[in-house]
Order: C-alpha cells, then sequence, then structure tokens
C-alpha cells in the first residue's frame, strides 16, 4: 500500500507500508494520518487553508478515521459527502495511479523495485508539475 497526497501547493512525502503490514484504520491513523496529514498545515500547506480529500478505502472509511479526522484536520470532506466515482475528486484515481501503475508493473517483481519508480515519479511529479 502507498499514500502520496496531491494539490496545487506541491506534493505531500510519499509513503509506502513495509511488506506484511495490513493497513486498517489504526496503522492508517497512526503512520499517514499522524505522522504526514496532520503537519501538512505547517509544511506544505504554510499555515493556508486546505481540505483534505480521500477516496473510499476501508481505512479511510472507518468511522475512527472520520472521527480522527475531525479532532485533527482544518477540513475534509467526509464520507457522507463523497460523490459516487467523481473523477473531479479523485485525479489520482483516474489519471497519475494508472501512469504509475503502467510504469511500475511492465518490470518490477518485488516490493523494492515497485518502490524505487514509485519515488522517482514523485519526485518527478514535485519539479513538473506543481513548481
Amino acid at each position: 500500500m502507498v499514500w502520496w497526497g496531491v494539490s496545487h501547493q506541491g506534493v505531500a512525502p510519499f509513503y509506502s507500508c513495509e511488506k506484511g503490514v495490513k493497513t486498517g484504520a489504526q496503522v492508517y491513523q497512526e503512520d499517514m494520518l499522524q505522522e504526514i496529514v496532520k503537519t501538512l498545515s505547517r509544511t506544505l500547506f504554510s499555515g493556508q487553508e486546505w481540505v483534505l480529500q480521500q477516496d473510499s478505502a476501508p481505512a479511510h472509511k472507518a468511522k475512527t478515521t472520520q472521527e480522527w479526522l475531525e479532532r485533527n484536520v482544518p477540513a475534509f470532506i467526509s464520507t457522507r459527502d463523497w460523490p459516487f466515482g467523481s473523477p473531479d475528486l479523485r485525479p489520482l484515481d483516474y489519471k497519475l495511479w494508472a501512469v504509475l501503475e503502467h510504469m511500475v508493473c511492465r518490470k518490477s517483481h518485488n516490493l523494492e523495485s515497485l518502490r524505487r519508480p514509485l519515488i522517482l515519479y514523485v519526485i518527478m511529479c514535485n519539479i513538473i508539475i506543481f513548481k
């Protein structure tokens, strides 16, 4: 499982779980939300207003995750407000992940060989698309 945040301001740090880690709600909250997302207000967004939009992964929809977001993120689109299958609100799902999947899957055979091109692509996007 990988996590990557993209915005007009740039990209959030890329995160990939270690092999064998089950990415349930608790792992998602502790590893991604607490360690990466919670810091975005002062790092990527430098105190500016921003809104978190997630996809419909089970860990994102979990009641405990939604409660965590209410307590820790300035603004987010809750599960009750998600439009079904909207490519406008989920550009990662409809374009960037597809490009990444094509790049990575054509020659990758293990976790490390998957991770390297993903990280390279994230760096390229940060430099080219968002700067």
